[in-house]
């Protein structure tokens, strides 16, 4: 299996490789992380107030050398993406529901004041929706928007881009009341959301020229009880083939795979039990693994058919994020 980077609440960044996991370089909290699309560079949120993005250069064997620290403008952020010509990273901020974007050099260094998009609104939900929340951005299929998942107002939020650069008001696309949409997982013009609040994956249909999602069709993914905690909530989603995608669920500690029909998620085809409080995964080399935060452990699950039981933990302190190395 390739090296792959796990990002941790532990301060540290470590990297999986030979079924195990080993110290690769510290950062305050890289929940979340991101690789540049061509150059040695690796990138990690600092998830707290004010919240950081830091870069590092990738040497031999994957140690990482800090190159540089910056603030984005906004609180906790939660994860960051890079453009895919590896000139711009966005980071989305759930604290405040800012979304923000700094500039990368020649080098893929963070360079230049941060652009800081702001947001307002909630949603129902009498805890969790009391203000934006930014959990996730992309950039669109057709490379014109930048859209950021808002689980606070139930929104997605896509801003023009310009060279990479967001800007102007965001053009809003509604999810339904109370969702929470978290992380995305995009398909052509079909975008598949994990929605935290509702356990639903909804899927949309996303139109180019004008930003804006329409809602196609949903699927409710929860049915096992809960083992961690008392209720349940989604985390993140990925396609397994052009008819699935699994997306993990947090209480019910499981792995749920949906099925598609004509691109639309329209029905739950098995429940899997993995490791605890799963915050994040990634499908690799025929598995997926995931990180279960509770459990200090990465699950390992292989593919064939169909997802295989929980085959395998691989001990690692607090796992959040999981990125397979370029």
């Amino acid at each position: 299996m390739r090296p792959v980077w796990v990002g941790s609440a532990a301060e540290r960044i470590g990297r999986l490789h030979g079924g195990r996991v080993t110290p690769a370089g510290s950062a305050a909290a890289p929940t979340f992380l991101a690789e540049h699309p061509r150059l040695p560079r690796l990138y990690a949120v600092d998830e707290r107030d004010p919240g950081r993005v830091a870069a590092f250069a990738v040497g031999p064997e994957g140690a990482l050398t800090r190159t540089g620290v910056a603030e984005i403008g906004g609180a906790g952020p939660c994860h960051v993406t890079v453009h895919p010509d590896g000139g711009w990273l966005y980071a989305a901020c759930y604290g405040d529901g800012v979304v923000s974007a700094l500039a990368l050099d020649v080098h893929g260094d963070l360079t230049g004041d941060p652009v800081v998009l702001p947001h307002h609104g909630r949603g129902p939900h009498p805890d969790r929706q009391q203000g934006p929340h930014a959990h996730s951005t992309w950039v669109s299929p057709g490379g014109g928007w930048l859209v950021a998942a808002d689980l606070g107002t139930d929104q997605l939020r896509a801003y023009r881009l310009d060279g990479g650069r967001p800007g102007g008001e965001p053009v809003l696309s509604d999810l339904p009341a109370g969702s929470g949409p978290r992380h995305a997982a995009v398909v052509g013009d079909r975008v598949h959301v994990a929605c935290e609040l509702s356990c639903e994956v909804v899927t949309l249909a996303w139109d180019e020229p004008s930003g804006r999602a329409e809602v196609l069709g949903a699927v409710t993914v929860v049915t096992l009880p809960p083992r961690t905690g008392t209720e349940h909530t989604l985390s993140h989603i990925e396609p397994l083939d052009a008819r699935t995608l699994v997306v993990g669920v947090r209480g019910a500690d499981s792995l749920a795979v949906v099925g598609l029909t004509d691109g639309v998620a329209d029905r739950l085809l098995e429940e899997v039990l993995t490791v605890a409080w799963p915050r994040h995964l990634t499908v690799v080399d025929g598995a997926v693994l995931v990180a279960g935060e509770r459990a200090d452990a990465i699950g390992v699950h292989p593919l064939g058919t169909r997802l295989g039981e929980l085959a395998e933990t691989i001990a690692t302190p607090a796992p959040m994020c999981l990125l397979p190395a370029r």
